[in-house]
């Protein structure tokens, strides 16, 4: 059985939040698995406070439903728009892992940026990409 992360679509209608995972070259949407007897949106709130220190009321959150992101891992993604985006020099990581190689433990999130829809092949994994060419497919109007 595939797990399940929920992860956070943050967007202005254009560009998306982007965290940049420690160690990796790429970027990745706020999210991470959801813990047992734990619902998808609480999951989505803990893991975006986790990763960017953003408190996101639920009543915020649109549900877009689950995504097919690898063999091993779907996605749980939820929208939040927002007219203006919080500037990303006050965002920050609290959640840490203990680097493999160092041994030391360090934020799970060490940047973030917004990307342009028309730009997330530059910043994302393959996987990701195609997974957010079906989330813009499902954003509703606004």
């Amino acid at each position: 059985m595939k797990q399940v992360s929920a992860a956070l679509f943050l967007t202005d209608g254009e560009k998306f939040l982007g965290c940049h995972a420690t160690g990796r070259k790429y970027y990745d949407l706020p999210k991470g698995l959801i813990n047992e007897g734990e619902d998808a949106a609480a999951a989505c709130i803990r893991e975006v406070q986790e990763e960017t220190g953003l408190v996101i009321p639920v009543e915020d959150l649109v549900d877009l439903g689950i995504f097919s992101y690898t063999s091993q891992k779907s996605l749980h993604i939820f929208l939040c728009k927002r007219n203006h985006l919080p500037a990303t020099s006050t965002l920050e990581c609290t959640s840490t892992f203990v680097h493999y190689y160092t041994k030391k433990s360090v934020p799970e999130v060490d940047g973030y940026v917004y990307i342009s829809y028309s730009e997330k092949e530059k910043y994302v994994t393959k996987n990701m990409n195609k997974t957010l060419d079906e989330v813009l497919k499902r954003i509703p109007s606004y």
